[in-house]
């Protein structure tokens, strides 16, 4: 019997401290919750600009002033989408038959590819390119355009067509926090046709100063990104 008692003592004596020291083990740590996904330090995003900009090139006389607005999404800050739309609404053209400069609008779909640079893609220089429409709008003097009767009447007459475009560029974007800016320069090149869409004298004046227009279009801007 006290063989018996000696035992269950030494027992206890072993197990209590086990015990004891189970009982005040730290929790398991949780593992952390992952991040939102990034290229490095750059997380996924929206960007918006709006900008002006001037137009110059081979198809235009003078620089001229335009205006615009972007809008983007950068999956991981490095390849995404973008929507642009500018406006000229004196584009210089040389041409005795204008009765005043023409507006020249284009809307683009573009592919765009960034490269975040510094903590947080601060700085993201980045290249853009696609297609979309070239719209020309011209006001011309009827005595220089084609009449039927053969007279020439007195006035203007408003041309306005459309052609499929193509535009690439390439600039760069800078951020402190969601405010920053956008710069680029940018290529656009309407598409050449050889025969008439319009019937009237009017279009097709118009869709020949259209045919194969190309300029470039410097642009800067205050841009959000979120």
């Amino acid at each position: 019997m006290r063989m018996s008692a000696y035992v269950i003592t030494a027992v206890l004596s072993a197990g209590l401290p086990a015990a004891a020291r189970a009982q005040s083990a730290p929790p398991a740590a949780v593992p952390p919750t992952s991040p939102a996904p990034t290229a490095g330090e750059t997380q996924s995003h929206w960007t918006v600009t709006g900008f002006v900009g001037s137009n110059f090139g081979k198809s235009t006389l003078d620089p001229s002033v335009a205006f615009g607005g972007q809008a983007a999404y950068l999956w991981r800050g490095v390849i995404g989408g973008e929507a642009i739309a500018d406006f000229a609404p004196s584009f210089k053209l040389d041409n005795a038959i204008l009765s005043e400069n023409p507006r020249t609008n284009s809307y683009m779909a573009n592919a765009i590819f960034a490269l975040p640079l510094g903590g947080g893609g601060q700085v993201q220089p980045y290249v853009s390119g696609g297609l979309g429409g070239i719209q020309l709008i011209a006001k011309a003097n009827n005595f220089g355009l084609p009449h039927p009767t053969g007279t020439f009447p007195t006035g203007t007459s408003q041309g306005n067509q459309f052609k499929l475009g193509t535009d690439v560029g390439g600039g760069v974007m800078a951020f402190t926090g969601m405010i920053g800016f956008r710069a680029d320069v940018r290529y656009y090149k309407a598409s050449t046709d050889t025969t008439f869409q319009s019937s009237t004298a009017v279009g097709q004046f118009t869709e020949t100063l259209l045919s194969g227009l190309e300029f470039w279009r410097a642009n800067i801007g205050i841009a959000v990104r979120w």
